[in-house]
């Protein structure tokens, strides 16, 4: 019994190799009869001689997208303006920053009594003028909240 079914295994794929080489055989010989000169080729055959060209009418789907298209575009422009404009701002900021560090680093000898003259001058001034507000409210009777009770 195993003798038999070692003998039906073994034709099964000799069959199978011979259907194979059928195929392929029949197959070379269409392929033969389809093959063409390069003169007899579509491509090398001459134009209509009334031809004439006619442009197409966009579809919706494509007026829709040219709509979208034209709309996203000046969003788009403007978002790059401001993109710019904060960008060159931010750029001269931190320019201002390096410059000012570097003054601060090696300051001229008279920087610093400038400094505490312009400091004193302002604080006073602050003061001074803190007082006259809150003299010119107690004098006249608003309905305001006095700043010196906060």
């Amino acid at each position: 019994m195993a003798v038999v079914r070692m003998g039906k295994l073994t034709t099964m794929p000799a069959g199978l190799m011979y259907a194979s080489v059928s195929v392929r055989v029949s197959r070379e010989e269409e392929y033969k009869k389809k093959l063409m000169r390069p003169d007899q080729l579509p491509i090398y055959t001459a134009p209509p001689l009334q031809s004439k060209y006619v442009e197409e009418q966009p579809g919706h789907l494509q007026m829709a997208f040219a709509s979208i298209r034209t709309t996203t575009g000046h969003y788009i422009g403007w978002c790059k303006g401001v993109y710019v404009f904060v960008k060159n701002g931010i750029m001269d900021t931190v320019q201002i920053g390096k410059d000012a560090y570097i003054y601060l680093k090696n300051p001229p000898q008279d920087f610093l009594p400038k400094m505490g003259v312009i400091t004193v001058a302002g604080l006073a001034g602050l003061v001074s003028a803190r007082k006259v507000s809150l003299q010119g409210n107690a004098d006249e009777n608003h309905s305001e909240i006095p700043w010196h009770k906060y």
